[in-house]
Protein backbone atom coordinates (compact mmCIF):
# COMPACT_ATOMS: atom_id res chain seq x y z
CA UNK A 1 0.00 0.00 0.00
CA UNK A 2 3.13 2.35 0.75
CA UNK A 3 4.20 1.59 -2.87
CA UNK A 4 0.88 2.42 -4.33
CA UNK A 5 0.74 5.96 -2.30
CA UNK A 6 4.40 7.01 -2.92
CA UNK A 7 3.32 5.98 -6.87
CA UNK A 8 0.30 8.19 -6.54
CA UNK A 9 2.36 11.21 -5.24
CA UNK A 10 4.62 11.07 -7.34
CA UNK A 11 2.64 10.95 -10.75
CA UNK A 12 0.49 13.89 -8.93
CA UNK A 13 2.69 16.40 -8.09
CA UNK A 14 5.20 17.88 -9.63
CA UNK A 15 8.41 17.87 -7.71
CA UNK A 16 7.82 15.27 -5.31
CA UNK A 17 10.72 13.21 -6.51
CA UNK A 18 13.01 15.62 -6.05
CA UNK A 19 11.63 16.89 -2.77
CA UNK A 20 11.46 13.42 -1.66
CA UNK A 21 15.27 12.72 -2.11
CA UNK A 22 16.62 15.60 -0.24
CA UNK A 23 14.05 15.09 2.70
CA UNK A 24 14.36 11.02 3.09
CA UNK A 25 17.93 11.38 4.43
CA UNK A 26 17.33 13.87 7.14
CA UNK A 27 14.66 11.78 7.84
CA UNK A 28 16.68 8.97 8.00
CA UNK A 29 19.37 10.55 10.16
CA UNK A 30 16.90 11.70 12.46
CA UNK A 31 15.46 8.20 12.95
CA UNK A 32 18.76 6.86 13.78
CA UNK A 33 19.96 9.11 16.21
CA UNK A 34 16.65 8.93 17.95
CA UNK A 35 16.70 5.61 17.69
CA UNK A 36 19.76 5.05 19.51
CA UNK A 37 18.36 7.03 22.42
CA UNK A 38 15.13 5.26 22.67
CA UNK A 39 15.65 1.64 22.40
CA UNK A 40 17.67 1.31 25.44
CA UNK A 41 14.68 2.48 27.18
CA UNK A 42 11.79 1.56 25.12
CA UNK A 43 10.42 -2.00 27.16
CA UNK A 44 10.40 0.01 30.73
CA UNK A 45 8.40 2.56 29.23
CA UNK A 46 5.94 0.42 27.77
CA UNK A 47 6.11 -1.59 30.67
CA UNK A 48 5.68 1.82 32.51
CA UNK A 49 2.31 2.51 30.26
CA UNK A 50 1.00 -0.49 30.82
CA UNK A 51 1.16 -0.50 34.39
CA UNK A 52 -0.12 3.12 34.66
CA UNK A 53 -2.87 2.39 32.41
CA UNK A 54 -3.84 -0.88 33.63
CA UNK A 55 -3.80 -2.57 29.92
CA UNK A 56 -1.81 -5.30 28.72
CA UNK A 57 -0.74 -4.13 25.35
CA UNK A 58 -1.98 -6.33 22.76
CA UNK A 59 0.04 -5.62 19.85
CA UNK A 60 3.78 -7.13 18.96
CA UNK A 61 5.10 -4.28 17.21
CA UNK A 62 4.45 -0.44 16.79
CA UNK A 63 6.05 1.06 13.94
CA UNK A 64 6.80 4.78 14.12
CA UNK A 65 7.24 7.07 11.35
CA UNK A 66 8.93 10.46 11.57
CA UNK A 67 7.07 12.93 9.07
CA UNK A 68 8.15 16.31 7.96
CA UNK A 69 5.02 17.30 7.20
CA UNK A 70 3.06 17.03 9.69
CA UNK A 71 2.57 19.53 12.98
CA UNK A 72 2.27 17.49 15.93
CA UNK A 73 1.23 13.43 16.10
CA UNK A 74 -0.73 10.94 15.61
CA UNK A 75 -1.30 7.58 16.76
CA UNK A 76 -3.47 4.92 14.86
CA UNK A 77 -4.03 1.16 16.10
CA UNK A 78 -0.22 -0.16 15.51
CA UNK A 79 1.11 3.10 14.10
CA UNK A 80 2.08 6.51 15.23
CA UNK A 81 3.63 9.49 13.14
CA UNK A 82 5.48 11.68 14.12
CA UNK A 83 6.75 15.42 13.74
CA UNK A 84 10.95 15.67 14.23
CA UNK A 85 11.65 17.71 17.14
CA UNK A 86 15.06 19.25 17.28
CA UNK A 87 15.02 18.34 21.45
CA UNK A 88 15.24 14.45 21.67
CA UNK A 89 14.96 14.15 24.81
CA UNK A 90 11.48 16.34 24.13
CA UNK A 91 10.90 13.87 21.70
CA UNK A 92 10.61 10.77 23.78
CA UNK A 93 7.93 12.36 25.82
CA UNK A 94 5.89 13.02 22.94
CA UNK A 95 6.48 9.52 21.55
CA UNK A 96 5.63 8.27 25.12
CA UNK A 97 2.37 10.55 24.31
CA UNK A 98 1.21 9.00 21.24
CA UNK A 99 2.25 5.27 22.87
CA UNK A 100 -0.26 6.54 25.86
CA UNK A 101 -3.12 7.46 23.63
CA UNK A 102 -3.03 3.91 21.93
CA UNK A 103 -3.18 2.33 25.67
CA UNK A 104 -4.88 4.49 28.11
CA UNK A 105 -8.91 3.98 28.16
CA UNK A 106 -9.81 7.11 27.83
CA UNK A 107 -12.85 7.05 26.18
CA UNK A 108 -13.68 5.33 29.91
CA UNK A 109 -12.39 8.07 30.98
CA UNK A 110 -14.37 10.98 29.34
CA UNK A 111 -17.69 9.37 30.16
CA UNK A 112 -16.80 9.26 33.58
CA UNK A 113 -16.05 12.78 33.54
CA UNK A 114 -19.40 13.13 31.77
CA UNK A 115 -21.30 11.29 34.18
CA UNK A 116 -19.69 13.83 36.81
CA UNK A 117 -20.13 16.51 34.51
CA UNK A 118 -16.98 17.63 34.44
CA UNK A 119 -14.30 18.74 31.54
CA UNK A 120 -13.91 15.41 29.12
CA UNK A 121 -10.99 17.10 27.72
CA UNK A 122 -9.23 16.15 30.91
CA UNK A 123 -8.79 12.37 29.08
CA UNK A 124 -6.46 14.02 27.35
CA UNK A 125 -4.71 15.49 30.92
CA UNK A 126 -5.10 11.80 31.63
CA UNK A 127 -3.42 10.66 28.82
CA UNK A 128 -0.31 12.59 29.11
CA UNK A 129 0.12 12.14 32.55
CA UNK A 130 0.23 8.84 32.01
CA UNK A 131 2.57 9.59 29.27
CA UNK A 132 4.89 11.65 31.34
CA UNK A 133 4.75 9.53 34.83
CA UNK A 134 6.14 6.64 32.60
CA UNK A 135 8.76 8.23 30.66
CA UNK A 136 9.90 10.90 32.75
CA UNK A 137 12.81 8.59 34.82
CA UNK A 138 14.33 8.36 31.14
CA UNK A 139 14.17 11.86 30.10
CA UNK A 140 17.74 13.59 31.20
CA UNK A 141 17.03 16.91 32.80
CA UNK A 142 18.05 20.09 31.45
CA UNK A 143 21.88 21.71 32.34
CA UNK A 144 21.18 25.62 33.95
CA UNK A 145 18.50 27.11 35.64
CA UNK A 146 15.43 25.30 33.85
CA UNK A 147 15.02 22.41 35.89
CA UNK A 148 11.61 21.52 33.49
CA UNK A 149 12.53 21.30 30.24
CA UNK A 150 9.21 23.11 28.27
CA UNK A 151 7.74 20.11 26.47
CA UNK A 152 8.18 17.39 28.82
CA UNK A 153 5.83 18.24 31.64
CA UNK A 154 2.34 18.21 31.09
CA UNK A 155 1.61 22.09 29.80
CA UNK A 156 -1.41 23.63 32.45
CA UNK A 157 -1.69 25.83 29.08
CA UNK A 158 -2.61 22.83 27.00
CA UNK A 159 -3.76 20.42 29.66
CA UNK A 160 -7.10 21.31 31.59
CA UNK A 161 -6.59 20.75 35.56
CA UNK A 162 -2.51 19.55 35.42
CA UNK A 163 -1.81 21.22 38.18
CA UNK A 164 -4.88 19.95 40.24
CA UNK A 165 -3.93 16.17 39.02
CA UNK A 166 -0.55 16.23 39.05
CA UNK A 167 0.16 15.61 42.91
CA UNK A 168 -2.02 12.74 42.42
CA UNK A 169 -0.22 11.21 39.65
CA UNK A 170 2.97 11.37 41.16
CA UNK A 171 1.18 9.94 44.03
CA UNK A 172 -0.10 7.09 41.57
CA UNK A 173 3.10 6.62 39.65
CA UNK A 174 5.06 5.43 42.67
CA UNK A 175 2.20 2.40 43.24
CA UNK A 176 -0.55 1.64 40.84
CA UNK A 177 -0.71 -1.65 42.07
CA UNK A 178 -2.10 -0.04 45.13
CA UNK A 179 -5.64 0.49 42.23
CA UNK A 180 -7.46 -2.19 40.69
CA UNK A 181 -7.75 -0.31 37.33
CA UNK A 182 -8.10 2.73 35.84
CA UNK A 183 -11.36 3.55 36.76
CA UNK A 184 -10.13 3.48 40.21
CA UNK A 185 -7.77 6.10 39.70
CA UNK A 186 -10.78 8.09 37.76
CA UNK A 187 -12.59 8.45 40.65
CA UNK A 188 -10.47 9.26 42.90
CA UNK A 189 -9.78 12.36 39.93
CA UNK A 190 -13.23 12.84 39.87
CA UNK A 191 -13.60 13.31 43.59
CA UNK A 192 -10.45 15.78 43.73
CA UNK A 193 -11.78 18.01 41.39
CA UNK A 194 -15.30 17.89 42.79
CA UNK A 195 -13.50 18.90 45.91
CA UNK A 196 -11.36 21.53 44.75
Amino acid sequence: MTDLFLNILSRGSNGWEQTWNLTRPRLEEYKQKFGSVWAPVADSVLSHLSQLSHVEWTTDEIRVHFVDCLNGGFAWHDSIALATLPDIEVQKKFLAHELSELITPSALVKKELGKARLDPEIAHTVVDMVAYFSVKDFIAKPVGPNIERKGVVPNKNYYPKVEELYPLFEEYSKNPSEYDDLASLVKKIILALKTS
